[in-house]
């Protein structure tokens, strides 16, 4: 059998199939290093830094802010950048409405209304090994384990 030559020196048997060439020719391409691309790699390419700079411009008069004040109202949250004269102007005028109010905790200032927070419960339930151990002493059917049906935690309460 003679020898083809397939790629930079490599040889392969001419018996094998046309896809078992390709298939061979592919894998050696693959096994062959190739040069790297990337950041660095090329000869003159310079890095350069970067400096950003955020400059606030005031809402109300287009000049240039000195803050930004953050304020909510009907449950949701405003932002606002505003000059030391006008951030004056909207605290002297919210200050008679600040006065009057509550305070709300963190939790509902953040976005959220009193009626959207979970539900804590206070109440210490009885423990339930107590409540089997009576419901067994009064016949009642409780499993040994898992979960004890709501029946017989309201007789427990009802008896205690």
């Amino acid at each position: 059998m003679r020898r083809l030559p397939l790629y930079k020196g490599f040889q392969k048997k001419a018996a094998l199939s046309r896809h078992s060439r390709t298939v061979c020719i592919a894998a050696r391409q693959r096994r062959h290093k190739r040069p790297r691309s990337g950041i660095g790699r090329r000869k003159g390419q310079i890095s350069v830094a970067q400096r950003v700079v955020v400059t606030l411009s005031d809402d109300m008069d287009g000049g240039e802010a000195a803050e930004t004040v953050a304020f909510g109202l009907d449950g949701k949250m405003y932002e606002i950048d505003l000059n030391a004269a006008n951030a004056k102007k909207l605290r002297k005028a919210l200050a008679p409405y600040l006065a009057a109010g509550r305070k709300l905790p963190a939790k509902a200032a953040a976005g959220r209304s009193p009626a959207a927070e979970s539900y804590t419960h206070t109440s210490l339930a009885p423990d339930p090994a107590a409540v089997r151990a009576w419901a067994q002493s009064n016949k009642m059917e409780v499993p040994a384990r898992g979960r004890i049906p709501k029946r017989v935690y309201e007789a427990f309460r009802a008896a205690s």
